[in-house]
């Protein structure tokens, strides 16, 4: 998919026709470098993204699927009976964060842990989503207790991660057929991406010219994952085409020219052609012709009874094929 430069502050985000993805989109927003709120509005839920100069720092959702409950019993950090009976003790000036804590099920660091792991999850989803309206508004953010400290690189390559859709996929790295390549001086910011080794290790490895199947055969990381960084790369600038392969011919072969026989200049006439047919018999020797061998009479055939019908009949309804 070609990407779209100018992407507006707001309008509608559709995966499938857009001239951007969701991962331009953040990127378009986070490289103004302003604060605000980055909302996304569908019939799922209404998702918000909140950014402090260029930085995603928090974020919330209308679904109870992303409140922190379900979150924390999905990631098995509290049991079922925390989730049913502590929530009774929720208001609007104590979070459920802060009973847990107050009940012993957990501790202020691990609870830290746990709003950062719903923070980054709410993020991460929004990658999954194909089409949403969305509004940017530029204000200044009230202080959240617990902000999240993730660099915005690594942000969208785990968010890429999440998209399963080899469509989406393919369409993000843009051309198949291309070569592609590390853009220069990009390792001054891949060092605090906080990538894990295998990830980096692409980079590094990109860093000399390199067809899709070249970089999957660079690395252990699964192809599809591969595809999937790279899609990241490009979004982010690390990584970029530099040259097409040319598509190998799928046409017949042209007949050269000197395979074709010449036609002759003048055509003979129809009547003088004849003619010299007939020259040409009248000149050629005549051959013995061997007499041909009179033909034996054939003996007549025996007519068929009504019993041989009969008897054609039941083979022909015992066949299978029949």
């Amino acid at each position: 998919m070609p990407r779209q430069r100018d992407i507006p502050l707001s309008g509608s985000f559709n995966a499938w026709s857009q001239g951007f993805e969701f991962p331009d989109l953040i990127l378009a927003i986070c490289r103004r470098e302003q604060s605000g709120e980055l909302k996304f509005m569908s019939s799922e839920a209404e998702k918000t993204i909140l950014v402090h100069k260029g930085e995603i720092v928090f974020a919330k959702s209308s679904s109870t699927d992303d409140r922190l409950g379900p979150y924390l019993l999905r990631e098995n950090l509290i049991r079922f009976e925390h989730v049913t009976e502590l929530s009774r003790f929720v208001t609007k000036e104590k979070r459920f964060g802060t009973v847990l804590v107050e009940n012993g099920v957990l501790d202020p660091h691990a609870l830290v842990q746990g709003v950062v792991g719903q923070v980054r999850s709410i993020v991460l989803s929004l990658f999954q989503w194909t089409e949403a309206a969305y509004i940017f508004e530029p204000r200044n953010l009230d202080n959240e207790d617990i902000t999240l400290r993730i660099p915005l690189a690594k942000l969208i390559v785990d968010g890429v991660r999440q998209v399963t859709s080899w469509r989406r996929v393919t369409g993000g790295i843009g051309s198949l057929d291309a070569v592609y390549q590390t853009i220069d001086y990009v390792e001054d910011t891949v060092g605090s991406s906080k990538l894990t080794p295998e990830q980096l290790e692409l980079i590094t490895e990109m860093r000399g010219p390199k067809t899709i199947a070249e970089a999957c055969a660079t690395t252990e990381i699964s192809d599809f994952e591969v595809c999937q960084l790279l899609w990241a790369y490009c979004a982010l600038g690390w990584v970029g085409p530099i040259t097409e392969i040319a598509s190998k011919a799928t046409s017949e072969p042209e007949i050269l020219a000197e395979e074709v026989p010449a036609a002759p200049s003048e055509p003979i006439p129809i009547i003088e052609a004849a003619a010299e047919i007939d020259r040409q018999r009248e000149e050629a020797p005549a051959k013995d012709v061997e007499p041909i061998e009179p033909v034996e009479p054939i003996e007549p055939i025996e007519p068929i009874e009504e019993d041989d019908f009969e008897g054609l009949g039941m083979v022909l309804k015992d066949d299978p094929l029949a």
